[in-house]
């Protein structure tokens, strides 16, 4: 049994998590330091109160100048990456689910700012991360990269869920997480003559205050766990994702969402 449990562990690992200041990324670094590993949590804020194996840089990710130098100041400092998580999206807002924002805005309203924020962030933002740091990646054997996606990558967003919340899930979401997923399959495919790895994430929606009665009674009706997420059901998830426990798996899809897409 001990041996098992040793291929979870991340002792002597460097692990930068994307986007670790949100719901899943912030239990992602959680885990990932009870597993051994030193943290770097890249993101525009700071919810981890952690000294021990714990960093945090703030990079605007969708500038790829910032990228180039927070990369001269990592290899500075850290020296090497074993693993890359990636888990940044843009919700219009920042720090809140705001029902609000333009970001929710139907197609046919869709300002041009908010898609290219989106575009800019979870596309241009994966793509400049990844370009200028799997070099140092592939200087390992065993290096592991993890993208976060969506059930709305994979199955189109239950309009009929939503109702007159203001909150949904728009068409620059959808397409974006869509497009992670065939982006991690290219690195997995083109890139494991190097021994790194790639799979996506795909969890499903998570219980936040902001949502409203009507919205979480839709969803959990049709999801047949019958409830929304919690956040920190995705955490030992990652953590097999990342670790040696599923060293055979590359260009794989993990669903968590309580059966959502399987009806």
């Amino acid at each position: 049994m001990k041996k098992i449990l040793n291929k979870f562990l991340l002792k002597n690992k460097y692990a930068v998590v994307i986007g670790g200041s949100g719901q899943i990324g912030i239990e992602t670094c959680r885990i990932l330091l009870e597993a051994g590993a030193t943290v770097i949590n890249v993101d525009i804020f700071n919810n981890l109160k952690v000294k021990k194996n714990y960093h945090f840089h703030n990079v605007d990710i969708s500038n790829e100048k910032e990228v180039l130098n927070f990369k001269k100041i990592y290899i500075k400092k850290y020296k090497k990456i074993n693993i890359l998580i990636n888990h940044s999206h843009y919700k219009g807002n920042f720090k809140k689910l705001d029902p609000k924002n333009n970001f929710f805005s139907q197609l046919h309203e869709y300002p041009t700012k908010e898609w290219a924020n989106t575009i800019n962030i979870n596309l241009n933002g994966l793509f400049y991360i990844t370009k200028n740091f799997i070099d140092l990646l592939i200087r390992n054997k065993s290096s592991v990269i993890l993208n976060t996606s969506s059930t709305y990558g994979k199955v189109s967003p239950n309009k009929n869920i939503y109702g007159k919340s203001g909150i949904n899930s728009p068409i620059g979401y959808a397409t974006t997480k869509a497009a992670i997923i065939g982006f991690t399959k290219y690195i997995a495919t083109h890139y494991s003559d190097y021994g790194l790895r790639a799979n996506i994430l795909i969890p499903g929606g998570i219980k936040n205050s902001k949502q409203s009665k009507m919205f979480k009674k839709n969803y959990s009706t049709l999801t047949p766990l019958g409830r929304l997420a919690n956040k920190n059901e995705y955490k030992e998830a990652v953590l097999f994702l990342v670790s040696d426990a599923s060293s055979y798996m590359t260009g794989s899809e993990l669903i968590i969402d309580g059966g959502w897409t399987s009806w």
